[in-house]
């Protein structure tokens, strides 16, 4: 969805190094290269620091620079004006293309939205405004003081990224690949004749997946190549499997090293602190969990590593597991000094951003990044939901807290948003019920969730149910907070209401409502402290309706389109317990035919 429909600051984590794509060969015949439709756009902008200065700069504070950080789709805006030494995050939907910019300036205590052009120079950038002139950029990416208040800023506000692994397919392998000798990696050097590796992974069934549970395809790996990516190629190797600890031998059956037996185990879910070495006497070793294996005998070149590569699967079969990977570091020993030559620790990417390009190689397949700030959940009762209404409103509540939103750009199109980012489906069955990323309505360029409802008891075999999307908050029970979400209700769409829900049941319980937004044929209403709704302001189809409902115990701030609804607005207040959960949903048990869209889905609790 276009940054016009509404303004809303989304938080999300900055990067630390972006690249560009690069070419390596196949390993086994692995083609890789899954599609990148739902990545964030590149931008020479990515992976700085910047410090923008002109003659109506933000005020600055004696301890840090405020700084700008780019990632094709969203800036985030780090100030330490309140509190010296310690950065506030803002994160705003921005624009750009061929070296022009539209994004949010801040200056003078408040900030406005510009239009510019802008140019980078031998890491110099010049952002020219109408409005302001030109502004000078500096990248202090390399200030240790403030990439270390931007990390605890990210930490303080509980956001942490991972990339996740799975393999669904029987053509390729799930694969996260860096080849160090390119130079849009970030890498110190082209390759590593003594290193190590460092990274946490978590090996663990893949609760969202609809692929068979049998013991074919269910390896996953830490690959060292030398000089190319074939069997032949290969250093060394790590491999888990269900529970298992296996490594690569030097034993060769048909041009090809075989697995070992097991040498160890894991537990399924468990965060494993894997360290991989290599090169010291032509050999490997690793050690997970504080547990040492080997040194191993290097298992077919006995060359320089170049290509490291994390996998899960392979190129035959599919697997009901997945492989999530966080902190990779890749080290350069000489002389026994250790130095840093590559880090990720996948924050720098917005929520299902596909790693197959910079600074990873385009044959990486189906290695997508996480964000596990917030618990995914399944399950959730099927709800009497509420009657048909129109109304609803937005509020503009809130907290000063981190808000975390979702535009649902960094989504495929028809991607079933069940375990996705935290959000749970409930009664969709893809037949008769659908909760999937769509086009935008309004807008070809851009995406949203849309929710249809075709069952109802007039159909055979529809089971009468109605689709929700449920998203439950990170610390539970909220006595305050606020949810805002964007929604479109197309002219032919409306059948039966559409509802924004607040209460303590992924399900949308009438008899665990908190309270509720009800969209009917030309209103918006409030779900009251007696349970009825209530009028309070009308909508048209065809348009995008912004609601924000902000909540301190029962007393409710409902606004719509950016207007706060008049009046002393109460809850329903489920028997005095606060919420826990937002939920989406359209349609009743009964009717057939509603369909809604949904966007810009924002909390400071999520």
């Amino acid at each position: 969805m276009k940054v016009s429909k509404s303004a809303i600051a989304v938080a999300l984590s900055t990067g630390l190094l972006f690249g560009c794509d690069f070419d390596v060969g196949s390993e086994n015949g692995s083609s890789g290269g899954g599609d990148t439709g739902g990545s964030t756009p590149s931008s020479a902008l990515s992976g700085a620091y910047w410090e923008l200065a002109g003659a109506s700069s933000s005020t600055q504070s004696v301890d840090l620079p405020n700084i700008y950080v780019f990632d094709g789709t969203n800036q985030t805006y780090y100030d330490d004006d309140a509190t010296p030494g310690e950065y506030k995050i803002t994160v705003t939907p921005y624009t750009e293309s061929d070296g022009d910019i539209t994004f949010t300036y801040y200056h003078d205590g408040s900030s406005t939205e510009v239009d510019g052009s802008y140019t980078l120079t031998d890491g110099a950038l010049v952002v020219s405004t109408a409005a302001f002139g030109d502004l000078s950029g500096t990248n202090q990416i390399d200030n240790a003081d403030i990439k270390a208040a931007v990390e605890k800023a990210n930490a303080d506000a509980g956001f942490n990224n991972v990339v996740q692994i799975i393999d669904t397919m029987t053509d390729d392998t799930g694969e996260l690949r860096l080849k160090l000798s390119d130079g849009s990696t970030g890498a110190l050097v082209d390759s590593i004749a003594q290193g190590k590796i460092t990274i946490d992974l978590t090996y663990q069934k893949h609760e969202g997946t609809t692929e068979a549970e049998d013991d074919n395809g269910n390896n996953a790996y830490i690959s060292l190549y030398a000089s190319g990516t074939s069997n032949s190629n290969l250093y060394g190797e790590l491999v888990l499997n269900s529970g298992e600890v296996f490594y690569r031998s030097n034993t060769v059956v048909d041009g090809k090293p075989q697995l070992s037996d097991a040498i160890g185990t894991y537990t399924l879910g468990e965060t494993l602190e894997v360290e991989i070495e290599w090169g010291e006497n032509d050999q490997y070793s690793f050690n997970i969990n504080g547990t040492s294996y080997g040194p191993f005998a290097y298992a077919m070149e006995n060359a320089a590593v170049q290509v490291i590569a994390i996998k899960m699967g392979d190129n035959s079969n599919t697997t009901h597991f997945e492989l999530l990977a966080d902190n990779f570091k890749v080290y350069n020993i000489e002389d026994g000094a250790e130095e840093l030559v590559f880090e990720d620790n996948f924050d720098s990417y917005t929520d299902g951003h596909n790693l197959s390009a910079d600074p990873y190689n385009s044959n990486s397949n189906e290695a997508t990044v996480q964000n596990q700030s917030g618990a995914a959940d399944d399950g959730g009762s099927e709800d009497d939901g509420g009657s048909e209404d129109d109304g609803g409103s937005e509020d503009d509540g809130g907290s000063e807290e981190v808000v975390i939103a979702d535009d649902f750009e960094s989504y495929d199109i028809g991607a079933q948003i069940d375990g996705l980012n935290g959000y749970t489906a409930t009664n969709v069955d893809g037949t008769f019920t659908f909760a999937e990323v769509r086009v935008d309505p309004a807008d070809s360029n851009g995406k949203s969730l849309y929710l249809e409802d075709n069952s109802g008891s007039d159909v055979a075999d529809s089971g009468s149910l109605k689709p929700l999307v449920s998203k439950e908050f990170k610390n539970g029970a909220a006595e305050s907070g606020f949810v805002s979400a964007s929604v479109y209700i197309p002219a032919d769409g409306y059948v039966k209401s559409s509802y924004l829900f607040l209460g303590t049941d992924k399900g949308a319980s009438s008899s665990k409502r908190f309270t509720e937004v009800v969209f009917g044929s030309s209103d918006v209403k409030f779900r009251d402290e007696t349970g009825s709704q209530q009028d309070v302001a009308e909508y048209e189809r065809d348009t995008w309706v912004d609601v924000k409902i902000a909540w301190s115990g029962d007393d409710i701030t409902l606004t719509i389109n950016g207007e706060v609804i008049p009046g002393d607005l109460k809850a329903e207040f489920d028997g005095g317990l606060a919420p826990t959960t937002f939920v989406m949903y359209v349609g009743d048990s009964s009717s057939v035919g509603t369909y809604t869209y949904f966007d810009n889905v924002a909390s400071d609790l999520f």
